[in-house]
């Protein structure tokens, strides 16, 4: 029994099994959140893709055993290698199995400006012999754009600037909340990312004010670079910045120091706009002009072929009806002049027709059918006929004589 002091009154005293005590310490544990500092020993990655390791704290020689889990090691951007000087955000942890206290961290970051500018260039020289940088790679931003998506702090000054220059277009803004300060800020942006991938818009800002190499960590991410690059839209990236730009914004399609930089480079095309549609206008009604112009010239040419070819035919018309007054008068002085002709020949055949002739006593002699000219063609004995105006006398020659 336990004695209550304010009481006086006993109560039952309260056991815990070994697996109840060690999960209400995980509990506690869970709340008190940490973040600590030490060099790294006695690193191993297993194939599953944790990764535990010791850190150490130099002054002491005290040791703590650590654990990162497969995707916080992954996305952290820190290769963990003996002697590294390191600062661990996490919460402590006792295996249920076993009993042993371990430090879950969540993410690691480098300790000192000169690991993070060494770290910085080494992975800007890496992205950059990928082509990742290259300006042939940025994307233009679409024309007239509506749906912007944000990524960025509600809490910051930026949204707020932002939206007071986006404000007169009526864009509709699809902002995802997220940390932009340090290496805890890595997991909620690619978070934020994977949300707005899902999302119908049409450019991705991503903003935060300025800041030291420290605190723009999360912005020299390998994880979150890439991400940047396969986004499916183009990329604004509004990071304040003094000497070394953040590596997500040189992957960016666009870089600006400001959201009001943000905000006009995507409001440029709107701003346009009047100009372009008065420029289309005085385009359209050039066109217009030209056309109906030209369309002048066309009718004008048109009607004076028309003229010409309804000249053409009167001419033409007349010219027929002249050659045909002259065909039918010359075909008929020439009708007439063959009747005439055929009238002549007619009379000439009557006056030479053999019956006349033999009307006025004359007479045809013929022997086997041929006409018989002279006396040589008949000899005594031969005989022949002799045609006559009304008939035909066969005969027999006696003898034939001259008779001059």
């Amino acid at each position: 029994m336990v004695k209550n002091e304010d009481n006086n009154i006993e109560q039952p005293e309260m056991i815990f099994s070994v697996g109840e005590y060690i999960e209400a310490v995980n509990l506690f544990l869970k709340k008190f959140k940490a973040k600590i500092t030490g060099e790294i020993t006695e690193v191993k990655v297993y194939p599953s893709g944790h990764c535990y390791f010791s850190i150490k704290d130099k002054s002491n020689n005290s040791v703590l055993s650590c654990i990162m889990w497969k995707y916080d090691y992954r996305i952290c951007g820190v290769e963990l290698v003996e002697g590294l000087e390191v600062i661990l955000n996490g919460e402590g942890q006792v295996y249920t199995a076993n009993g042993k206290f371990s430090f879950v961290a969540k993410t690691v970051e480098l300790k000192g400006e000169g690991a993070l500018q060494k770290a910085y260039l080494q992975l800007k020289n890496k992205l950059e012999a990928e082509g990742l940088f290259a300006d042939e790679k940025k994307r233009p931003l679409p024309e007239y754009p509506q749906n912007i998506g944000v990524i960025t702090s509600k809490q910051g000054a930026v949204i707020h600037d932002l939206l007071t220059n986006l404000g007169k277009f009526g864009f509709k803004i699809k902002m995802v909340d997220s940390r932009v300060e340090g290496q805890e800020a890595i997991s909620d942006l690619l978070g934020a990312i994977k949300a707005l991938r899902k999302q119908k818009i049409d450019v991705l800002v991503i903003m935060r004010g300025g800041g030291s190499l420290e605190s723009l960590q999360a912005f020299n991410n390998e994880t979150l670079v890439r991400a940047i690059v396969d986004f499916p839209c183009p990329v604004i990236a509004a990071i304040g910045h003094d000497k070394d730009l953040p590596l997500l914004a040189l992957a960016a399609d666009y870089i600006c120091s400001t959201p009001t930089a943000a905000a006009n480079i995507i409001s440029k095309s709107w701003e346009m706009a009047p100009l372009r549609i008065s420029q289309c206008q005085r385009i359209i009604a050039d066109w217009f002009n030209d056309f109906f112009n030209k369309y002048k010239k066309y009718e004008s040419q048109l009607n004076n072929y028309i003229l010409r070819i309804e000249q053409g035919i009167a001419s033409q018309k007349k010219l027929l009806d002249g050659c045909w007054q002259k065909t039918t008068s010359a075909f008929a002085f020439n009708l007439k002049e063959l009747i005439q002709k055929l009238y002549f020949i007619a009379q000439n055949i009557k006056a030479q027709d053999p019956q006349n002739n033999l009307a006025l006593g004359y007479c045809l002699a013929r022997k086997n059918g041929q006409i018989v000219r002279t006396i040589d063609n008949l000899q005594a004995g031969d005989d022949f006929s002799l045609q006559m105006a009304d008939g035909i006398v066969d005969s027999t020659v006696k003898n034939t004589r001259a008779d001059l």
